[in-house]
């Protein structure tokens, strides 16, 4: 049975032949070389993955634990701010206004320290539960996105450690195909160099060419 094409050629780099340049055998170490560190790809991408995902659920606690979900009112005119709706009033007003109460311009909330807030609120920062509206804030009143849930940081991890392992991988081929490259170019330039010093004789009678 015939050994394959490829499998022959790398086993004869290793064996001694007067035909073998010391190139051969860098480019031979070379491919054992990445081989055994394509290996390691995995446990780089591995704890990549468990860095982020440690550092993305202590930001996540860290988060909870600053911001909290407040309620909140609309109020019915800004013109006069000291008048506020219940939500489920100020939905049924806006609803015969024909607008939608999920966009309201001018909310009314009491932060965790007590502190009386009014302002105008984006709608992707309004959370609606039922007709209860609420508003995630820091400890002063300060309106913030809503804190990082642990799937989201999970996911993050996981996608973090992927392209950690694939880049590092690909970073190891790119640098073989690379050293390739130049012991291509040595090898070219050296037979261009045999080739002048034999090739002034080639051809003429006496030269054994």
């Amino acid at each position: 049975m015939a050994r394959p094409k490829r499998l022959t050629k790398s086993w004869w780099r290793w064996r001694r032949n007067p035909l073998r340049r010391r190139s051969d055998v860098v480019e031979a170490w070379l491919g054992a070389v990445t081989a055994l560190l394509l290996c390691t790809a995995p446990l780089i991408g591995w704890w990549a993955g468990q860095s982020v995902d440690r550092t993305l659920h202590r930001v996540a606690r860290d988060q909870r634990a600053q911001r909290s979900l407040v309620p909140a009112a609309v109020v019915e005119s800004p013109a006069a701010p000291g008048t506020t709706a219940a939500p489920g009033a100020a939905k049924a007003a806006a609803a015969t206004a024909g607008t939608d109460p999920r966009h309201g311009d001018m909310l009314h909330w009491i932060a965790p320290d007590r502190s009386p807030h009014t302002a105008k609120v984006p709608a992707g920062l309004e959370v609606w539960r039922g007709d209860s509206l609420l508003l995630w804030t820091d400890r002063t009143g300060v309106l913030v996105p809503p804190p990082l849930d642990d799937t989201t940081a999970s996911t993050h991890a996981v996608l973090a450690g992927v392209a950690a392992g694939s880049a590092a991988g690909g970073a190891l081929l790119m640098s073989r195909q690379l050293l390739v490259w130049r012991l291509m170019r040595r090898r070219m330039d050296s037979w261009e160099r045999e080739w002048a010093a034999v090739g002034q004789d080639w051809g003429r009678a006496g030269a054994d060419g």
